[in-house]
């Protein structure tokens, strides 16, 4: 019988959904990847978001999945920052440090790896830019909220598309530096967003293409943040030029208010920045299924807030419960779809998906 069961299950991991037929060869090489970060979710979060949206997620089309471990080199709770430097540059290391090794050593992130072999690059939050899970892969820092540090360092990034808000870490800062001129001068075209439909109608494609959504930080999705979505299917098109100088695409996608609505206990809060985080990974699915090239992964830093769905829950009616306001010690999903989806699958390090994608694209 158990003998049957393995054979069932084992078959399971490769029937194609419906709709998402494609190459499910654990050595495919894909051109492009999205990496979709949802600050501070674990799997009650996506349950929670299932129930109270009273539908399916859209992680649930996607056919392999993963469980990632997120400790930091000194903490078994790592902090945002150092959880985020791991899945970005392959390194473990110490609390709010971003982009350095234990030594305090800078280190490239996979978005810098991946435009040193011609691929574009992008980032879109809805937080700063400035902030961490954005952060993690272009600034080198042991202080995770030195933003005007941070900002500074974007002069030197390699980044094709950045969209995201704290546009005052660029323009109001103590040293006086008005970086946006620089940043101009360096091919960068600077917008302004105050609706999403400004994303399309500001966009030169024969420069590299910066966005504020805010001074600081961009407000809730449910005070009317609708960019996130429509930024993401903006870049997708943006970065899908391939011909000599461009190999393909890395974009990396960051739902940061997710973790801020946990850390608050707000769970209207952060079950909402999920619902349009997931209606973004809809989004993301929609292109790689046509495309047929593209990686998509699905995971978190870490999780935060121990938060549960308790008895007495109905859908849309849930009974919610956190443990605390910080990052847990708890093992967070990856769900991956596309060309090298299976190898993001089984128990693994935070600190593997830089060898993963490495190995993939045949990077040294």
């Amino acid at each position: 019988m158990n003998v049957y069961k393995t054979f069932f299950f084992t078959l399971g991991l490769f029937i194609q959904l419906p709709g998402f037929s494609q190459d499910l060869s654990k050595h495919a090489k894909p051109v492009n990847v999205v990496l979709m970060i949802a600050d501070g979710v674990g799997i009650s979060q996506i349950s929670g978001g299932r129930y109270h949206l009273n539908k399916a997620m859209a992680v649930e089309k996607m056919p392999f999945a993963g469980l990632q471990k997120t400790n930091s080199f000194n903490s078994l709770n790592s902090d945002p920052a150092a959880a985020v430097t791991a899945i970005a540059c392959g390194v473990k290391s110490f609390d709010g440090a971003l982009g350095l090794s234990m030594d305090s050593v800078p280190v490239s992130s996979v978005l810098q790896l991946g435009s040193n072999k011609k691929m574009k690059t992008g980032i879109i939050t809805t937080a700063a830019l400035t902030y961490t899970s954005a952060a993690a892969f272009w600034a080198h820092t042991a202080d995770s909220q030195d933003y005007e540090l941070i900002a500074s360092q974007l002069l030197n990034a390699s980044l094709d598309l950045a969209i995201g808000g704290g546009e005052k870490y660029f323009i109001n800062r103590l040293d006086g530096v008005n970086l946006l001129e620089p940043l101009a001068s360096k091919g960068y075209q600077i917008n302004h967003i105050s609706s999403h439909s400004d994303i399309f109608s500001k966009a030169d494609p024969a420069k590299n293409y910066l966005a504020f959504t805010a001074s600081d930080a961009p407000t809730a999705f449910s005070e009317g943040r609708t960019y996130l979505p429509f930024a993401t299917s903006f870049a997708l098109d943006f970065l899908n030029t391939k011909d000599k100088e461009n190999q393909g695409f890395f974009l990396v996608v960051n739902g940061a208010q997710i973790a801020w609505g946990a850390a608050q206990h707000n769970a209207d809060y952060m079950l909402s920045e999920y619902e349009d985080f997931n209606k973004t990974i809809e989004k993301v699915l929609s292109f790689a299924e046509k495309d047929k090239e593209t990686l998509v992964i699905v995971t978190s830093g870490y999780e935060l807030g121990g938060y549960a769905v308790n008895p007495g829950s109905k859908p849309e009616k849930l009974q919610h419960e956190f443990t605390g306001k910080t990052v847990t010690g708890t093992l967070v999903p990856v769900f991956s779809y596309g060309p090298g989806a299976s190898i993001f699958t089984g128990f693994f390090e935070n600190i593997d998906f830089l060898q993963k994608l490495k190995t993939l694209f045949g990077w040294r």
